[in-house]
């Protein structure tokens, strides 16, 4: 699994170049056109004395990182307007103590700061569209004083333990923030206090300026969609104080909004999702392999499934399996598939050797077999996007057949997760992708984690992560062990359920039928 976000532009590395006694500061070149039309991205070069005590970076459209490269005795920096700044701005910089933003700021991403044992003091004087999140700064054990004096519309930072900050307890707000990550440092504002504070309200309206020109410029990259959400924060709040700049950003995002999906998010292309259709087109049966398979026998007896799923209700021998195989097979989505066969025995033989784990296909196969050995039906589900030809991500997870319930319930064992409505009935991914789609309640057990070490919860994993890939799925029409790749038996073939008018061809089988794609299991051989 991945996930795609601001976290990932941590990764820009500035180019820094000494030549003599000067420092030469070249754009990274993340960019490949001006984030807004008419204003310079970077200009040719900036250069500063090597020996510089304090340098002044002008307005600009995005800047490079500030390491140990070149300055020797740099101990202050300060900005006027720039419209991006990456993660770690200033990384393993051993002289620097403050820094200082003047200027508006258009969006800086996740922990500014990192390694730089010397720093006290960042203060942002002037208005933010939006920041990264969650961390701030890492390892700066003498920062004690992040100051925020103007309007920040999206506020996504935190404060956490590990990020090794002692001093730093909380950031001084003397400005006002729309939208927080966590209001218990940082309470959002109240239009009664922004209305009577003349200073906020410019800053505002400057921010609406600026999203403006990213929704309505050329080629702004993805800075366009990370705006227009951004935007949908600070327009109602414009409209709530009367301000004619509230006009300004309105057009602005809808002409972003009719350039197509570039601005939406994974929910609302998912709402915008055409309907299923029945048909009665001929196709295949879903066939399960019977718990006295000899594939499935070798599984049951080598791990005493008998003992691991219990001799509780059929809902509760589910979720023991699930925990079991979460447990025991970790997930590392770089590593792929274990090497050879692709059940039970060979993935958990490989991982265990190699000390690794594998990705989320190989853990809904090894789900699915244990699940079947159990002599419970199940099917593992292949999860994509809209985007399925230019996104290389999906997600697989299983979904087991309940006799207690008559229905099939979602089990992904990458996550530990389960999902039921608000009165608590499991359900399965079909329910829960109309349930997104309209606003229906939904929730994720309490214990659903990414290998033991990372909880995950509704917001993320559902509305955003499930939300973009649940508009295709597809399963194998024969489930048992060794469903696919190397194998001596007779395989299935991969069957989609899709919307109407879907252009999806990764199936041997594609239909828009939900009645007959979530039937209830009858062959069972």
């Amino acid at each position: 699994m991945k996930k795609i976000s601001t976290f990932l532009i941590c990764g820009i590395i500035g180019i820094i170049s000494v030549f003599a006694d000067n420092v030469i500061i070249k754009s990274p070149g993340y960019f490949n056109a001006p984030i807004r039309d008419g204003h310079e991205l970077f200009p040719d070069s900036l250069v500063f004395p090597r020996d510089a005590e304090s340098i002044h970076i002008p307005d600009i459209g995005m800047i490079g990182r500030f390491d140990n490269y070149g300055f020797t005795n740099l101990k202050k920096v300060s900005f006027g307007d720039i419209d991006y700044m990456p993660g770690a701005l200033f990384l393993n910089n051993n002289t620097i103590e403050e820094i200082e933003f003047n200027g508006f700021i258009g969006h800086f991403d996740c922990e500014l700061v990192i390694n730089c044992p010397n720093l006290r003091k960042i203060v942002f004087h002037g208005p933010i569209s939006s920041t990264g999140g969650h961390g701030f700064a890492h390892n700066c054990p003498q920062l004690d004083s992040v100051i925020f004096e103007g309007a920040v519309v999206n506020f996504g930072l935190g404060l956490f333990p590990d990020q090794l900050c002692p001093r730093l307890s909380n950031y001084t707000n003397r400005g006002a923030f729309l939208s927080v990550y966590n209001d218990s440092l940082t309470p959002a504002a109240t239009i009664a206090q922004l209305r009577n504070n003349p200073r906020l309200i410019s800053d505002l309206e400057r921010i609406a300026e600026w999203q403006a020109e990213v929704l309505t410029a050329t080629n702004p990259g993805w800075m366009r969609a990370l705006q227009y959400q951004n935007s949908k924060i600070l327009l109602p709040v414009l409209e709530q104080l009367n301000s004619k700049k509230s006009i300004v950003l309105k057009r602005a995002m809808e002409y972003a909004w009719n350039l197509g999906d570039e601005v939406k998010t994974d929910l609302e292309i998912l709402k915008e999702s055409p309907a299923y259709r029945c048909d009665t087109d001929q196709k295949p049966e879903f066939v399960y392999a019977h718990p006295s398979d000899t594939l499935l026998s070798l599984s049951r007896e080598r791990f005493n499934l008998d003992s691991i799923a219990g001799n509780g209700d059929d809902i509760s021998r589910i979720k023991n399996l699930l925990y079991w195989v979460h447990n025991n097979i970790p997930h590392d989505g770089s590593n792929g598939l274990a090497p050879g066969a692709r059940n039970l025995r060979n993935t958990f033989d490989c991982s265990k050797r190699d000390s690794c784990g594998y990705n989320c296909r190989a853990l809904a196969i090894c789900l699915t077999e244990a699940l079947l050995a159990e002599g419970i039906p199940a099917r593992y589900i292949t999860c994509e996007s809209k985007k399925w030809d230019t996104d290389n991500d999906c997600h697989v997870i299983c979904v087991a057949w309940s006799e207690t319930l008559g229905k099939w319930i979602w089990v992904d064992p990458t996550f530990a997760a389960y999902v039921a409505d608000e009165n608590g009935l499991l359900l399965h991914p079909g329910e829960v992708r109309y349930r997104l789609q309209n606003d229906m309640p939904l929730i994720l057990n309490e214990d659903a984690n990414w290998n033991n070490r990372s909880k995950q919860d509704k917001e993320y994993y559902l509305d955003e992560y499930m939300a973009k890939n649940l508009y295709i799925m597809s399963a194998n029409t024969f489930n048992q062990a060794e469903p696919e790749g190397e194998t001596t038996h007779n395989i299935g073939k991969v069957v989609a359920i899709v919307p109407v008018g879907s252009n999806y061809t990764n199936a041997h089988i594609v239909t828009t039928d939900d009645e007959w794609f979530w039937q209830a299991p009858d062959i069972i051989r």
